[in-house]
């Protein structure tokens, strides 16, 4: 079962009270995503975890306090036209847009994270194109992040979202050489690492989840 509750949220550029629905609670179904994606019913709820202002057209998070930027960005080009990826879905040019806006104030892990999140939209309606622009923003973010200041406990998550991504946009020879370099005792995430590996000898960029990669 899943539970919804009505939040205000004030935008962070213009102060506008916002009202968004919120998932607070749902019955998990499956193994989330190599990449990090969650199975249903988080999954399914993916059009509630951002919202663009009523009143400006800034996108904020429903989850989390998004960074203030100089509201000059908002009427950029790079800001309006999704930074050129064109033919994106009206959910991925949300997600496109806070990704920008939080590369613009320097917070290059979660940016990367929400130009991942546009990439799922984009596979949701199969527009393979649109969605490895996406993955390739992601990893240019994740590229600029300072390792020192990730936290141990996130580094894993991190590790492994940027090597699925690889392999999902198709840099088949970065993954495996990235998944080399991933140091690690937990045997699980060994599972991962090699399962990883083989798909991409094989070039398989299709989605699986960690049931597919880890034996039981």
């Amino acid at each position: 079962m899943s539970k919804f509750v009505e939040k205000e949220i004030s935008c962070m550029m213009c102060g506008h009270v916002n009202t968004v629905t919120i998932l607070t609670s749902a019955t998990t179904q499956g193994s989330a995503d190599l990449d990090s994606r969650p199975p249903e019913k988080r999954r399914s709820a993916m059009p509630l975890w951002v919202h663009q202002c009523d009143h400006c057209t800034a996108v904020f998070s429903v989850f989390e306090d998004t960074p203030k930027v100089d509201k000059s960005f908002l009427t950029t080009q790079k800001y309006e036209n999704c930074d050129g990826i064109a033919g994106l879905p009206s959910l991925a040019q949300s997600f496109v847009k806070i990704a920008l806006i939080y590369e613009q104030a320097g917070e290059m892990k979660k940016a990367g994270n929400y130009f991942l999140n546009a990439a799922w939209c984009c596979d949701d309606e199969k527009l393979d194109v649109n969605a490895k622009q996406c993955r390739d923003e992601a990893l240019r973010c994740w590229n600029q992040v300072d390792v020192a200041e990730i936290n141990r406990r996130e580094m894993p998550e991190l590790q492994l979202k940027i090597l699925d991504t690889l392999r999902r946009a198709e840099h088949f020879k970065d993954a495996k050489e990235f998944a080399k370099c991933v140091k690690t005792r937990d045997e699980n995430m060994k599972q991962v690492l090699a399962f990883e590996i083989s798909k991409s000898i094989q070039r398989d960029n299709r989605c699986y989840t960690l049931a597919d990669a880890i034996r039981k």
